[in-house]
């Protein structure tokens, strides 16, 4: 979403706003706004107090009746600032249990063969997960990721070929389909508790259900009424219900919205098991991923580096590459080309991080003129509206009129002035 959108239309609160920029811009913009709209709410409100002690102090003297009418139309104006809460309900951040520690093979395939019909997708496949891995299964449509995956799990048969569980290991399968590993006539809390390995107190249970949404009578639905989001929570609390040391997950972030994503790679980033998963999320996958294997015609090559890697090196990466005379070199060289692009990623990230702190003061300085020529001609109003309560001047037409003019044309500046300072609070990144 990040990469593509130019435009991002918000639906909050019964209305729609169009933000200019991808939906983390939005993100920035909103938080800045929010701080704006606080310290404006605050000046207003003290604003509002002086003005009320005043007319309060005053409105019994007769020498200061015209100057407590201004102070009343002043407040009759005032219009209230709405700072907007944040009424979005989401998976609030959780974390994976400590898990027992698997060896270090986790899983080995051994010459497998996997056929649909006249379609063969693997022959004499070898592959291996190693523990600590959180590897993508990246690829083509149809280049058998999901059956790969679905092997891994033991979802599915081999035609030929071993399946070699590694010491220690416990296997978590999180389905596109959700439905492979839900079953339908089960309601949320039954289902929950098939999870647990033993006994488990339904309050214990229930608290977790809650941590994904699943509060009050939400926890009897039966799973086949559930929406795609729900039965995706459902699987995940399933996960932390009995937590694996080894996840295998087909699209998990399929009919989660934003901060669901967000929740599950802080899970994920901090989870201590080995981890094979296959997203078209491409932040997920930069998120969570530290080793790559690319599946390509019944072939898999492996590329140990980030999602970034990946893409800068699979065109050229040779699958048999040759050993170094020496592994402590090949150790160097990986550990400083990994140092070399935290730097440079950091150099960017510094850089606009300046750029975005530099627009928005220019913005802000813009937005404290605007303010501040506001000021002034609401003085000026005040002045000349507190003018023509004095009987002297309402008796002079001409000094009437030019007044009454003014204070016209005072009241278009400001409503201008107003919807200049709401443009640019739009542009602030």
């Amino acid at each position: 979403m990040n990469e593509v959108t130019n435009y991002t239309l918000i639906l909050e609160n019964g209305s729609i706003a169009k933000v200019h920029g991808n939906y983390e811009q939005y993100e920035r913009i909103k938080a800045e706004r929010r701080i704006f709209l606080v310290k404006q709410s605050k000046e207003q409100e003290k604003k509002r107090e002086q003005l009320e002690k005043f007319v309060e102090r005053f409105h019994a003297q007769p020498n200061k009746a015209a100057a407590v009418r201004a102070k009343r139309t002043q407040l009759e104006k005032l219009e209230e600032i709405y700072v907007p809460p944040d009424p979005r309900e989401s998976i609030k951040d959780f974390r994976f249990p400590s898990t027992r520690r698997s060896g270090h093979r986790v899983m080995a395939l051994e010459k497998i063969c996997k056929s649909y019909g006249d379609i063969q997708v693997y022959k004499d496949l070898d592959f291996e997960i190693t523990q600590g891995q959180k590897a993508v299964l990246a690829g083509e449509n149809g280049a058998g990721k999901s059956t790969l995956l679905k092997i891994l799990a033991g979802a599915v048969d081999m035609d030929s070929g071993s399946r070699l569980i590694g010491h220690n290991v416990d296997i978590g399968y999180f389905s596109q389909t959700r439905m492979d590993v839900l079953n339908p006539e089960n309601t949320v809390l039954k289902e929950a508790y098939s999870a647990a390995p033993g006994f488990m107190a339904e309050e214990v249970v229930r608290t977790i259900l809650g941590a994904f949404l699943f509060t009050g009578e939400d926890s009897d639905k039966p799973v086949k009424v559930l929406s795609g989001g729900e039965k995706s929570r459902l699987i995940l609390a399933k996960l932390l219900i009995d937590p694996p040391n080894f996840l295998l997950l087909d699209e998990p972030t399929t009919h989660l919205d934003v901060d669901a994503v967000d929740a599950l790679v802080k899970a994920l980033t901090d989870y201590e098991g080995t981890i094979v998963f296959i997203s078209h999320d491409i932040y997920f996958v930069r998120s969570v991923a530290n080793a790559v294997f690319e599946v390509r015609n019944g072939r898999i090559r492996n590329f140990p580096g980030s999602f970034d890697y990946y893409l800068e090196k699979k065109d050229s990466f040779q699958e048999a590459v040759p050993r170094e005379p020496n592994p402590a070199v090949a150790v160097r060289r990986k550990m400083d080309e990994e140092k070399e692009r935290a730097k440079e990623e950091e150099r960017r990230r510094k850089e606009e991080v300046r750029k975005r702190k530099a627009h928005n003061a220019a913005i802000g300085e813009k937005i404290d003129a605007l303010m501040k020529k506001k000021e002034d001609l609401s003085l000026e109003s005040y002045a000349k509206a507190r003018a023509l309560s004095d009987s002297r001047i309402y008796r002079d037409e001409n000094t009437a009129r030019e007044y009454g003019r003014r204070l016209k044309e005072i009241e278009r500046l400001i409503a201008e002035i107003e919807g200049e300072i709401q443009q640019l609070q739009a542009q602030i990144l």
